[in-house]
């Protein structure tokens, strides 16, 4: 595993460069999301799906969050109504609001979204009738790194399964004993935070009903 010591504040273009090209490789990377340290890889690459599983001892399918870099990147993955849209915005960067046409309020906190998957990523990480679980990150590092290489990216949380997320990234050598990730991206100890929160839009009706939050 190579591991690289960052300042999210001043990232240098070199440190990005190399987690581009470790992902356009099919490596694993860990990286610090917009809640939790995590484990990802190119959302497309099946293949280094399949070794994130592996990593964390998951047996597919498994339905796994996808972080995204915009809303055009949002429509190619998924079949998005304007009722879902405007779920979606009210919400996207995060707003304390109340979303229009229902009583669901929102935090500030990062908020992923379930929605039809049009059917681009690989089965292994969708949901039940297809859907997938998408977010566009609250997080300049990952905005910076997501339009660099301008592709979908996986994102869940540094553990196997089982066990509570990793905070820091003391003895992961010893922590993942078998398969480990290629890359990691050093920080520092993240402070625990909430995870994501996580609606399912997938019902939402033309009048605006039918958000259901899941966590």
């Amino acid at each position: 595993m190579l591991k690289i010591k960052v300042n999210l504040k001043k990232i240098k273009n070199e440190d990005l460069d190399l987690i581009v090209d470790s992902l356009r490789r099919g490596k694993v990377i860990v990286y610090p999301t917009d809640t939790v340290y995590g484990i990802g890889c190119l959302a497309a690459d099946k293949k280094t799906v399949n070794k994130v599983f592996k990593i964390k001892r998951i047996v597919p399918p498994k339905p796994l969050i996808v972080l995204i870099k915009s809303y055009c990147m949002l429509h190619e993955l998924c079949y998005v109504s304007k009722a879902q849209e405007k779920h979606i915005r009210n919400v996207w960067p995060s707003t304390t609001r109340d979303a229009q046409n229902s009583e669901l309020k929102y935090s500030k906190q990062p908020t992923t979204f379930i929605l039809k998957s049009k059917g681009s990523l690989p089965k292994e990480i969708l949901g039940e009738d297809e859907s997938l679980a998408v977010r566009l990150p609250k997080n300049d590092f990952l905005l910076r790194l997501l339009k660099k290489i301008n592709q979908p990216i996986i994102s869940t949380s540094l553990n196997i399964t089982g066990r509570q997320p990793l905070a820091h990234l003391v003895d992961l050598d010893k922590y993942f004993k078998d398969i480990k990730p290629d890359l990691i991206i050093d920080i520092g100890e993240i402070k625990k935070t909430k995870p994501s929160k996580i609606v399912d839009l997938r019902n939402v009706k033309a009048n605006g009903l039918g958000a259901r939050i899941i966590r």
